[in-house]
């Protein structure tokens, strides 16, 4: 499938580019989020040349922990909060082309749809295909990629514009952050959303 992003109702999400994935030994940092960075900026960039909607999501739970749901439920008991609403870690990270008056759409999920104003704000633009960027790949973008799929939504997910950690399988084996890139996009790819690379999108909106 090869979606048309010539018309103007395409919309760029950058998902969760947020300070607490860079803090250096922090609880949640994902050592390749500097790497992908730039790409996210050249589409932020490249969408507002273009007069394409940028829609910028960001994550934060109540400190106390009362909206966090399952959203613990697989952390270890002596691990750090991350993500804490209020704190310097959940606001934006400085390096990204993020300016005040920006469209931003706060989440306590994985998915920027879920129990957000997210959708609204979407169909109130005309949007009909999303373009996901951001952090981390097969947590809240892939969330965010098969929510859209299954709210009708064109998917386009940035191969090179999407970063996680290294994770560990059931039996204790590591998993290797671009294994487990590669494993989220052939899956997506197979039903839910066309894989492109930065320069792909870039090429189409212009």
């Amino acid at each position: 499938m090869i979606y048309d992003l010539a018309h103007e109702q395409a919309a760029l999400l950058v998902i969760d580019v947020q300070k607490e994935y860079f803090k250096p030994g922090g609880p949640a940092e994902v050592e390749s989020a500097s790497a992908i960075l730039p790409n996210i900026n050249r589409l932020i960039d490249g969408f507002r040349a273009a007069g394409r909607p940028v829609v910028f999501v960001r994550h934060a739970n109540r400190a106390d922990g009362t909206d966090a749901g399952r959203m613990g439920d697989f952390s270890a008991e002596d691990e750090a909060d991350s993500f804490v609403e209020g704190t310097d870690e959940v606001e934006f990270e400085p390096g990204l082309h993020f300016v005040e008056g920006d469209l931003v759409v706060s989440k306590r999920r994985y998915s920027a749809f879920a129990g957000t104003e997210l959708e609204a704000v979407l169909r109130t633009a005309g949007v009909r295909s999303i373009v996901i960027a951001g952090l981390m790949t097969s947590f809240c973008c892939e969330s965010t990629a098969r929510d859209g799929h299954a709210r009708d939504y064109e998917v386009i997910f940035v191969s090179d514009a999407n970063e996680g950690p290294d994770l560990e399988a059931p039996d204790g084996t590591a998993v290797d952050h671009h294994q487990v890139l590669r494993s989220t996009i052939v899956a997506l790819s197979s039903g839910f959303a066309e894989v492109v690379p930065t320069e792909d999108v870039l090429k189409r909106i212009a």
